[in-house]
C-alpha cells in the first residue's frame, strides 16, 4: 500500500471525578480526519501540513463543547499560520489540543481544512500526528473521550519536497543506496571468519566432526546452568536432547565444559577446542567464560541448520581463543516512554547474551511512565504507569507518543509496568545468561511520572488527615512559578531538590529494589540515577529553593543545585555500598563562567558517568571526563543510539535529532580516538579535522584504562512494542558487539586517514558478508527468530541494464518489471540484467520476509 491508513475501533470513555468508564455515543462523534504533510521550506526553516476534518454524523459540530487532541513530537505550531477558525495549543510534552473558535461550524457531510506551519523540518513518517481523539464536554464537567473513527495519513510528498535542492542533502533513493554500497562485494563462504564478535584467534584444521543424537555434554560441578543452556539450544538443531553428565570424560562425540581459572586472564576468557580425538572442549576462566565459549560453538554451527534440523551436524575442527576488550558491554532499554513487554525483554536478553553483551541498563522511570512496582508506594504505578485522557493527572498521566485516551495497558504501549515478581524473574533470567541488570531511577529532571504520582498520594493522605505522611514523599514546591521547557517540551518535570521529599523517596525506592535483588539471589551493585537534561530556568522562581540558597551560600547560584542534588544521592548510595551511575551530568558542574566542567570533588568517588553527548563541541566529552580521572562508559549518540533511524529515508522509522545510526556506525567506532571515526555529519558531508575538531581534548594514554566499556541505547519514543524494538536493534547490535567485545580494531591505529579508511572499508566488507551470509540466516530461527531490519536494495539503471546491491552481501535480492511488488517467488537478481521501464526490488531473508521496496525508473 502506498497510503498510510490508520483505522481505529472507537471506544467511548467518560471521565468524571477522575474515573473512566464506558459511555454512550455523544452527538457529533463520527469525525473522520486526514492529515497531509506538504513539504519542507529549507530557506525559512518550517514545513506545511493540513488536517481535514469531515463530519460523517447527523449533528453539527459547533464552536464549543468539543476538543481534538493529538500527539506529535516537535517544536510547536507557528500560531499566525493556522487556518480553519480553530486554535492549536501545546498542552504538555507532545500533546496538542485543537479547539474551535467563535463561529466555527461543521455541518453533517461537510469538511473543514486546518492548515498550519511547524518550525523545523519533518523528514520521517514516524513523526506524523498520532492517535487523534475527540473530547466532548466542559473542562469542569463530565467529559467523553472518543477515538477518531477513521484517521488517514496521506502519502508523503516527493523526496525533492522533503529534501529541497537548496538543502544540499542527497535524496535517499535507490541510487543513493547503491552508491553507499558501492565498495561492498560478495565474498566466498568460509573466507570471512566464522564467529562474531570477532575472536582474538580462530584456527581450523581442515577436519570435521559430527554432532548428532548421541552427543553427550560433560560438565564440571557448578556448570549445570551452562550445560542445560547448551543442551536446550542444541536440541533446536539436532532434534534430540543431549545427555548431561557431571565429569570430564571427553572423547569423540562429547562436549566438555570446564573452568580453568589459572589458564585464563579473567572470568570471561575462554577457549573452544574441536578435535576428532577429544571432541569439543570449552574451557573458561570462569562460568561466564564457559558461557561465552558456548556462544562461539553455536556460531560455528552451519547457519542453515537452525531452520532445517537434520539430526546430524558437521562442524569444522579447530581452536578459538578469545577474551573481551571491555569489562562493560552494555545495552540500554527504555521501557518508560513506551512499555516493552517482559517476554520481549527476555528475547533481548537472549540475543544480548548470544553476542556476548553483559549489562542491561533498564530505564524504568521518566516523564512518561514509572514502570516498576514499589509495593509500599502504590501510586508510583497506579498513576505513573498509565496514560490516558485525564482532567488533572491524579488518576493517570496524559497521553504521549500516540498512546490514546484509554489508560488500560491492552489499549496501547503507553500503560504497563513490571510487577515486583516479574522484575525478580527478569533479574534471574538475565543472571542465568551472565547479564547484570542495572536499574535507572531518573532524577531530578525526567521525573514527571513520579511527581504526579506523589501529588496523587499527597492529596489522598491529606484527605485522610495524614499531613506528615503526605509531605514525606512530596517532590514539588507548590508555589514554584519557574518557567522552563525540557528536551521533550514538558514544563513541569523537575523535582524540587531543596526539600527532603525527593531524598526520602529515592532512598525508599533503592531499599525496595535492593530487596528485589536479594530475593532473586543477587546483589545490587550499581544504581543509575539519570541526572540528564535538567532544563535552564527550573528552581529560579521557587520560594523554597530561594530560601534554601540563602541559608546555604556555599552552593552559589541556582544552577549548582543539580550538582548539590547529585552529591546528596551519592551520600545515600555510599551508605548502602552502591556505585552511583548516571548520565555525564552527574560528574559535572558549572564553573564561574557557567560552563559544564568535570566536577573535581567527585573524582575518586564511586561515580560512573555514562557519556551520551558526543554532538558538535561535545565530541570529546568522554575524553575530558576520563582525563579528569573518572571511569566512563561511552554511549556516543553518533554511533550507539539505536532509536535514531538507519537512514534519512522518510519510511525509515526513528529519530534523527542526533543523526542516523546504522550497523556500520557502531562498527566504525574508535574508542580511544573518536576524531578518527567521526568522518561525516549526519547527511554525509565530510568533516575537516583541522577546523571542526580544533581545540578538542584527546584521550591521554594513561586514561585508556578509564574507558571501562561501551553501551548502546534504545529509547522508545517511536518504538511500539518488543517486535518493533527488534527492528531497531538488529542488526545494529552486531556492529556494536564487535566493538564492545573485540575492542578497537587494528585499523584504528593507522594515522594516515586515506589508508585508515581503506582498511576500515575492507574490514567492513568482511563483516557485512558475515552478517548477510551467517548472522541473518541464524537470526531467522535463533530463539524463535527475530524481526531484524532487512535493508532495501540499492539499484540503478545503466543503459538499459539493472545493477543492484545490498547492505549485507548474501541476502537475496528479487525484482519485478510489471509494476507488482516483489515476493519470495519473484526473479532473483544475481548479475546485471537488461530491463526497461519501472523496476521494483526487495531483499529477502531465508523465511521469505521482504524489505521495503526500492524503485528504479528509466
Amino acid at each position: 500500500m502506498n497510503r498510510l491508513l490508520l483505522l481505529f475501533i472507537v471506544p467511548f470513555l467518560m471521565i468524571s471525578c477522575n474515573q473512566i468508564k464506558q459511555s454512550g455515543t455523544p452527538a457529533g462523534d463520527v469525525i473522520a480526519i486526514t492529515w497531509e504533510f506538504q513539504g519542507n521550506h529549507a530557506t525559512d526553516g518550517y514545513y506545511n501540513a493540513t488536517f481535514v476534518l469531515e463530519n460523517r454524523g447527523d449533528t453539527p459540530l459547533g464552536d464549543g463543547g468539543w476538543t481534538l487532541f493529538v500527539n506529535q513530537q516537535g517544536s510547536g505550531v507557528i500560531q499566525e499560520s493556522i487556518t480553519g477558525n480553530v486554535a492549536i495549543d501545546h498542552v504538555n510534552g507532545d500533546l496538542l489540543r485543537i479547539s474551535p473558535k467563535a463561529g466555527f461550524q461543521l455541518h453533517p457531510g461537510q469538511s473543514v481544512e486546518i492548515s498550519y506551519r511547524n518550525p523545523g523540518w519533518m523528514i520521517k513518517e514516524s513523526e506524523v500526528p498520532l492517535t487523534p481523539y475527540m473530547v466532548y464536554g466542559d473542562a469542569n464537567e463530565k467529559q467523553i473521550a472518543v477515538l477518531v473513527g477513521e484517521y488517514e495519513v496521506l502519502p508523503f510528498p516527493a523526496l525533492e519536497l522533503i529534501f529541497p535542492p537548496s538543502s544540499g542533502i542527497e535524496l535517499p533513493d535507490a541510487a543513493w543506496v547503491y552508491k553507499q554500497n558501492s565498495l561492498l562485494s560478495l565474498l566466498e563462504p568460509g573466507t570471512t571468519g566464522n564467529v562474531l564478535p570477532t575472536p582474538v584467534k580462530e584456527i581450523y584444521s581442515g577436519e570435521t566432526i559430527i554432532l548428532d543424537k548421541n552427543t553427550k555434554i560433560y560438565h564440571q560441578k557448578g556448570l549445570e546452568n551452562e550445560a542445560g543452556y547448551l543442551a536446550e539450544l542444541l536440541e533446536q538443531v539436532t532434534g534430540s536432547v543431549a545427555e548431561l553428565k557431571v565429569g570430564e570424560e571427553g572423547g569423540p562425540g562429547a562436549i566438555i565444559l570446564v573452568i580453568d581459572g589459572k589458564r585464563f586472564n579473567g572470568n570471561e576468557a575462554y577457549q573452544v577446542s574441536i578435535t576428532t580425538s577429544e571432541g569439543i572442549v570449552i574451557a573458561g576462566g570462569g562460568d561466564a567464560g564457559v558461557f561465552y565459549g558456548i556462544q562461539t560453538l553455536l556460531s560455528l554451527l552451519p547457519p542453515e541448520t537452525w531452520g532445517n534440523s537434520t539430526g546430524k551436524l558437521e562442524m569444522k575442527a579447530g581452536v578459538v581463543v578469545d577474551q573481551p576488550a571491555f569489562v562493560y558491554r552494555g545495552f540500554h532499554l527504555d521501557i518508560a516512554r513506551n512499555f516493552i513487554e517482559p517476554a520481549h525483554i527476555k528475547r533481548l536478553i537472549d540475543v544480548m547474551a548470544y553476542y556476548k553483551l553483559n549489562k542491561l541498563h533498564l530505564h524504568i522511570t521518566d516523564d512518561e511512565g514509572w514502570r516498576l512496582e514499589i509495593p509500599s508506594i502504590p501510586e508510583l504505578t497506579q498513576v505513573g504507569a498509565h496514560r490516558g485522557h485525564t482532567l488533572d493527572e491524579r488518576d493517570h498521566l496524559i497521553p504521549s507518543y500516540g498512546s490514546g485516551p484509554d489508560p488500560l495497558p491492552e489499549s496501547s504501549h503507553g500503560s504497563g509496568y513490571l510487577s515486583r515478581e516479574t522484575f525478580i524473574e527478569l533479574l534471574q533470567y538475565a543472571d542465568d545468561r551472565h547479564i547484570e541488570v542495572i536499574p535507572e531511577i531518573n532524577f531530578p529532571g525526567h521525573a514527571r511520572a513520579a511527581i504526579n504520582a506523589m501529588e496523587a498520594r499527597y492529596e489522598r493522605l491529606m484527605k485522610e488527615r495524614k499531613s506528615e505522611e503526605a509531605e514525606s514523599y512530596r517532590l514539588v514546591d507548590p508555589d514554584d512559578a519557574s518557567v522552563y521547557s525540557s528536551a521533550q517540551i514538558f514544563n513541569d518535570n523537575v523535582i524540587c531538590v531543596c526539600t527532603e521529599g525527593p531524598y526520602r523517596l529515592f532512598e525508599k525506592v533503592v531499599d525496595e529494589v535492593t530487596e528485589m535483588y536479594s530475593e532473586a539471589g543477587l546483589t545490587l551493585t550499581t544504581m543509575h540515577t539519570g541526572g540528564d537534561e535538567v532544563p535552564r530556568g527550573c528552581w529560579t522562581a521557587s520560594p523554597i529553593c530561594q530560601a534554601f540558597l540563602e541559608e546555604h551560600p556555599e552552593i552559589g547560584e541556582v544552577e549548582n543545585l543539580q550538582a548539590y542534588f547529585g552529591e546528596r544521592l551519592l551520600e545515600i548510595l555510599k551508605r548502602k555500598g552502591l556505585v552511583m551511575a548516571g548520565w555525564e551530568e552527574v560528574a559535572m558542574k558549572r564553573d564561574e563562567e557557567g560552563r559544564w566542567i568535570p566536577n573535581p570533588m567527585l573524582v575518586g568517588e564511586d561515580v560512573l558517568p555514562y557519556v551520551w553527548n558526543s554532538l558538535d563541541s561535545n565530541l570529546d566529552l568522554g575524553n575530558r571526563l576520563a582525563n579528569a580521572g573518572f571511569p566512563v562508559v561511552l554511549c556516543n549518540v553518533n554511533n550507539f543510539y539505536f532509536d535514531l533511524a538507519y537512514t534519512h529515508h522518510p519510511a525509515e522509522r526513528g529519530q534523527h535529532w542526533g543523526g542516523f545510526v546504522k550497523t556500520r556506525s557502531a562498527f566504525d567506532f574508535i574508542p580511544y580516538d573518536v576524531f578518527k571515526s567521526t568522518l561525516y555529519d549526519k547527511y554525509g558531508h565530510p568533516y575537516d579535522p583541522e577546523t571542526d575538531f580544533k581545540g578538542m581534548e584527546k584521550l591521554k594514554l594513561d586514561s585508556y584504562k578509564r574507558v571501562i566499556g561501551l553501551q548502546a541505547e534504545l529509547w522508545s519514543e517511536t518504538v511500539k512494542g518488543g517486535t518493533m524494538a527488534e527492528y531497531y536493534y538488529l542488526p545494529k547490535m552486531i556492529g556494536f558487539a564487535e566493538r564492545a567485545w573485540a575492542g578497537q580494531a587494528a585499523w584504528g591505529l593507522i594515522s594516515d586517514q586515506e589508508e585508515r579508511v581503506a582498511a576500515m572499508d575492507k574490514d567492513w566488507n568482511r563483516f557485512a558478508n558475515m552478517i548477510g551470509q551467517r548472522e541473518m540466516p541464524r537470526l531467522d530461527y535463533l530463539f524463535g527468530g527475530y524481526n531484524y531490519r532487512l535493508p532495501p536494495p540499492g539499484a540503478v539503471n545503466k543503459e538499459g541494464k539493472l545493477f543492484a546491491n545490498v547492505d549485507f552481501p548474501g541476502l537475496t535480492i528479487r525484482y519485478t518489471t510489471d509494476g507488482s511488488e516483489p515476493d519470495d517467488t519473484s526473479p532473483v537478481y544475481t548479475e546485471p540484467v537488461e530491463v526497461s521501464g519501472k523496476v521494483l526490488l526487495r531483499s529477502f531473508d531465508t523465511r521469505g520476509r521482504g524489505s521495503r521496496v526500492s524503485l528504479v525508473e528509466n
